[in-house]
């Protein structure tokens, strides 16, 4: 950590344009750590923008719409310094990445995801730390390691990046309680960053739980209860309701042409007896169908070329070895 801090303070020191970027359909975690960072590089002397590829989430508009914030779409990429957060992969940025790779410019990856060690070979400085909960808990850190204030609104951003990430705290761990504390006395609003992170309820959404539900296929792997069922979107919302109401794991699928996609949630409790890590499964299934994949131990999904049949196949394969309890 220091020695990011040290990296991106001399760059800020020297005046470089630095781009601050996250992926596409950005949430609160990806778009508050964008923006807070390129908020703290400005105010040490860089010339710093925060962007998001494609697009954010409705529950991304809303924090920025409450705390007055805003963020590029698909900003140029005409910069010294690109920093990715909450990315793991230039995959995760659509066009966006793959202008990166044509141009070249310097990159540095900050990210709490599993590690992509094919990323390791493109950056000038790569920065994984999987054991944080949220991407906003680490960039904390990281304001903290430059000896960067923080505004009471930047405080709050990362305060909803933080609910958001860790499904308001169900996934958060001692240090995230740690960052929350110093977030309020920052200056966080509480009640205000709930407020951003509660949007009136979607009716196309409560239809898609229902057809989640109603397309279940249900499995026993070595005890375990996988379920998957088949959605074009809210996967990700899906898989997280099915785990809630009795899966052990569950995947929610989507094919579009000659396109799938998978989302994945497990129970915890599994993670623990098994030694399941979901991020790792999802790329391996998305290197398997000549794509990309990864994650948290607990959620992630995968992209590739092939059927969803085909995956579902391979998925069901790969459980049979990675459910077996540790001896």
């Amino acid at each position: 950590m220091k020695e990011l801090a040290n990296f991106l303070a001399e760059a800020a020191k020297r005046g470089q344009q630095i781009l601050v970027l996250c992926h596409h359909n950005a949430d609160p975690d990806a778009v508050a750590s964008a923006i807070v960072l390129a908020e703290v590089l400005n105010r040490s002397g860089a010339r710093a923008q925060a962007g998001v590829s494609e697009d954010i989430n409705l529950i991304s508009q809303n924090v920025l719409r409450v705390f007055e914030r805003e963020i590029v779409i698909n900003p140029p990429l005409d910069a010294d310094l690109v920093v990715l957060v909450d990315t793991s992969s230039l995959e995760h940025l659509g066009k966006l990445g793959e202008q990166l790779k044509q141009k070249a410019p310097k990159l540095v990856v900050i990210d709490h995801h599993r590690p992509v060690e094919a990323m390791k070979q493109l950056v000038s400085f790569y920065f994984v730390q999987e054991g944080f909960a949220s991407e906003s808990e680490l960039i904390l850190q990281l304001v903290r390691e430059l000896g960067a204030e923080l505004t009471p609104g930047g405080a709050s951003l990362l305060l909803a990046g933080i609910i958001s990430d860790t499904a308001h705290f169900r996934f958060a761990k001692d240090q995230t309680f740690e960052a929350v504390n110093f977030l309020i006395k920052t200056g966080a609003d509480y009640g205000r960053v709930l407020e951003a992170l509660r949007l009136p309820e979607d009716p196309s959404r409560r239809v898609a739980m229902l057809k989640a539900a109603q397309r279940v296929e249900l499995r026993r792997v070595h005890g375990r209860l996988v379920v998957l069922s088949e959605l074009g979107s809210f996967e990700g919302d899906a898989a997280s309701m099915l785990v809630r109401i009795g899966a052990d794991v569950a995947v929610v699928g989507s094919e579009e042409k000659d396109m799938v996609r998978l989302c994945g949630r497990a129970r915890q409790e599994i993670l623990k007896m098994t030694g399941l890590h979901l991020g790792e499964l999802m790329e391996e299934l998305g290197k398997q169908f000549g794509g990309t994949g990864g994650g948290h131990a607990g959620a992630a999904s995968m992209s590739g070329k092939g059927k969803l049949e085909e995956a579902k196949k391979y998925l069901f394969k790969v459980l049979q070895q990675k459910l077996k309890p540790k001896e």
